[in-house]
């Protein structure tokens, strides 16, 4: 915006030599700069940090809202848009969350990790199929069918139901409980095998990639609206994608903190990062955290709704998850 005109915006009454001393003064400080001769100021990595540094202290509030709401009163995710298991719901408030701010929004997924398994159900589909469901103490459901080479003997499926919730029920899931369970030397040959049908079932449970599934809303929807100007951004913002390692690194820094994590451009270790701003909060239980969800974009982003929007869906996913799972 030029000088003249920023000067004459309602509730400034300076003139425009004023504000070209101003703008100077703030580029010489680190928080404007010129891409070009000819251009316009913009706000630096810098400027945008002094700018969320007041927003996240409630020195900022929303346009037009009344003097001390709380930021991100109005939500963008509403209670009754979330319904289903973990992963359903985590698809939905990623979806939710794009919709809201037209950012790429992600959602890591509780770690089994350090969670307990609350159930194991067995349950024969047909003779020579075996149904097993997973829940853990996070929501976590897991659930799939085991082809039987013969007919499965009903009263095994009763005992095996049995005696792996006596075993597992409430204890922290670990490679080394699952491996004592199924290898107990006291079973019979015949539960022994029975059991050893279900081990892959089981390492899947435990496994490291299972443990982190990362939930993405809005991908296909940013790529599909004309953005001409953003196309080079864009690219850069699916291939981050790729790069998953890093995304999960700055989502488990939000894991700690228990408030909104933001990230700006030349903040991040990882240059594939820093042309984009990540913000992060965890939900969870009270005690301990389970995932994360954020919301990533180009530095130059609204941050203040990107900010209420992490901030209100990392608490409505702490409610739910608090109420179904403990």
């Amino acid at each position: 915006m030029p000088s003249k005109e920023l000067a004459g915006a309602a509730g400034l009454s300076v003139s425009s030599s004023t504000v070209r001393n101003e703008f100077a003064l703030l580029e010489e400080k680190g928080y404007l700069t010129h891409p070009h001769t000819s251009a316009g100021r913009v706000p630096t990595d810098l400027g945008y940090r002094e700018f969320v540094d007041h927003l996240m202290s409630g020195a900022l509030t929303r346009p037009g809202a009344r003097p001390g709401a709380r930021l991100g009163a109005a939500a963008a995710v509403q209670p009754e848009e979330l319904a289903g298991e973990i992963d359903t719901v985590l698809r939905q408030a990623t979806d939710a969350m794009s919709r809201a701010t037209n950012l790429l929004a992600l959602a890591l997924a509780p770690r089994v990790s350090g969670a307990r398994l609350c159930h194991v159900e067995l349950l024969t589909l047909h003779p020579t199929q075996l149904m097993y469901v997973f829940i853990v103490s996070t929501g976590g459901v897991m659930k799939g069918v085991i082809e039987w080479p013969r007919a499965v003997d009903p009263g095994l499926v009763e005992w095996a139901r049995t005696y792996l919730n006596e075993t597992l029920n409430d204890q922290t899931l670990t490679a080394r409980l699952i491996r004592r369970a199924l290898d107990n030397p006291e079973l019979s040959v015949q539960e022994a095998g029975f059991l050893r049908a279900l081990a892959p079932a089981f390492e899947k449970l435990v496994d490291e990639h299972y443990q982190e599934e990362l939930f993405v809303g809005g991908a296909s929807r940013l790529l599909s609206e004309p953005r001409p100007q953003d196309v080079s951004s864009l690219r850069d913002l699916l291939r981050l994608l790729e790069e998953r390692f890093l995304l999960l690194g700055v989502l488990r820094v939000a894991l700690g903190t228990g408030t909104v994590v933001v990230r700006i451009g030349s903040e991040h270790e990882a240059i594939a990062l820093q042309p984009f701003s990540v913000v992060a909060a965890s939900y969870g239980l009270p005690q301990r955290r389970l995932g994360t969800v954020s919301l990533v974009g180009p530095t130059r982003m609204d941050y203040e709704t990107a900010i209420a929007t992490v901030h209100e869906t990392a608490q409505l996913l702490s409610e739910l998850v608090g109420e179904r799972y403990e």
